[in-house]
This record gives structure tokens, sequence and C-alpha cells, in this order.
């Protein structure tokens, strides 16, 4: 048994419903360890993405990290199998690669993948991360956040390029996701890798949560143009709303 992590383990026990803060004092009284101990494994647990700081100093709220996780282990296998049988529908039609990703902070991961047909095709894998604000995955994900969310996930408003075509801004990448919000599916148009183009489309729970979003990729130069990605999109949309149904959602 490993002291430290049990300790760790311990302080996220603390949190509740009804005491969604916790302070080092309490920390320290609860484990009887030393007040400057007790700091320490809050401060570990913060830098790991667990816990985030709550106004006061030495206060901290669980972080979102450990939503996703929760999300993950509820819903991870039925996430999977509700989504394959319309994913493989999807690649059979259009005949590029078809992925299904969730968010993990600023990151998209792929969590299922079903490889394309055509001859010439994107090759992915499951655990792949990608920067959200620059994969159409992560921008159908990240515009089912609110403003503070996405900070929180950016808190530097500057984004590092992948490509000359990189969004580079928070800004940007704000007025990119409300495009998103709005046509109900988003674009990476040689964002993330040159000559790759991308669309995607979010995924819902049964509580009507965006909790995945569905993808396929290919060669910008069959995906890329106006009429392309609009086609693209219709089939894309399909395929995510079939796999909301099978989640339940309204």
């Amino acid at each position: 048994m490993v002291g430290a992590l049990l300790h760790g383990l311990a302080i996220l026990d603390m949190f509740t419903r009804d005491h969604p803060v916790i302070g080092i004092a309490e920390v320290s009284r609860q484990l009887g360890v030393h007040r400057s101990t007790a700091s320490r494994l809050a401060a570990t647990l913060a830098t790991a993405g667990y816990l985030e700081p709550a106004g006061e100093q030495g206060r901290y709220r669980l972080a979102p990290k450990l939503s996703l996780l929760g999300e993950l282990a509820a819903t991870g296998d039925e996430l999977r199998e509700a989504a394959l049988p319309p994913l493989r529908d999807l690649v059979s039609r259009l005949g590029e690669t078809g992925h299904l990703g969730v968010l993990d902070g600023p990151d998209a991961v792929t969590v299922a993948v079903v490889d394309g047909w055509q001859t010439v095709r994107m090759h992915s894998w499951v655990g792949k991360r990608s920067p959200a604000y620059c994969s159409s995955m992560g921008k159908a994900l990240l515009a089912g956040l609110s403003g503070e969310e996405v900070v929180a996930r950016y808190p530097d408003p500057r984004l590092a390029a992948r490509t000359p075509n990189t969004i580079t801004s928070r800004d940007e990448l704000m007025r990119c996701l409300a495009v998103a919000r709005d046509q109900g599916y988003a674009v990476d148009r040689e964002e993330l890798e040159p000559h790759l183009c991308c669309v995607a489309a979010p995924v819902y729970d049964r509580n009507g949560a965006v909790v995945a979003s569905v993808s396929v990729s290919g060669p910008a130069s069959r995906l890329l143009g106006d009429a392309a990605i609009a086609a693209t999109a219709v089939e894309v949309i399909k395929t995510a709303r079939q796999v909301s149904t099978r989640l339940g959602a309204p």
C-alpha cells in the first residue's frame, strides 16, 4: 500500500455535493497529517489536474478532469457500443476514416476508429490525442462547453500553430465555436495537419450534454471545398444523431 496515494484518494473522497470546497486545514485535520503535508498533497493533485484552486488561498474544488473520468467510467463501453454500428455505416458510405472522440482537458482523445476503404486515407489509432482547438472532433466537443469552461482549458489567449491554417487566438476559437453551434458541425480545414480535412458533429447523452463527437477525416483533395464539406456534414450529423439516440438523448 502506498500511503501518499491513499492520502490523495482520501482527499478526493472528502468532496460531496453539500461540501464542494475543501480547505487545507480540514484536510490536515481529517488525515491527521501536518498542514504542510496536506498542502503538498493538495498541490500535487492540482498539478495532476484533479483539483483546482477555489478562490481563497489553500482552498480547492474538484477539477473538470474528474468529470471526464466519471463520464468515461459510466459510459465508456456504452458509448463505444452505441457508436460503432452507425460509425461503420458512415465509413462504408463515404470511404473516409471515421472517429469517435471525447474531451480530456485541452485535448480531443480518439476512443474508437473505423478505417476508411479509400486507397489514400487517414490512418489513426485509439488513444490518439490532438489539441481540441485545431481538430474538428475537438471543436465539436468544445462547442458544447460554456465560454468559461473553454477559457479554463485555454488560459493563455494565444494558441500554438500546427499549420499555417491553425487558429492561433482564443477569441478566434470562440467565434469558430459559435459557428459550430449554429450549424451543428465543426470543420478542420488543414488546421491540425497539412492536406488533411475533417468534419465532426457532437454526440449527446440522455441528459442532453455533449459527451463525444463523431468525425470523418480524409485528404483535402476530396473533402476540402464548400460543397464537399456540406455533403459530408449531412452524413456526419446523421450519424451523430443516431449515436445520440442509442444513448437515450432527448
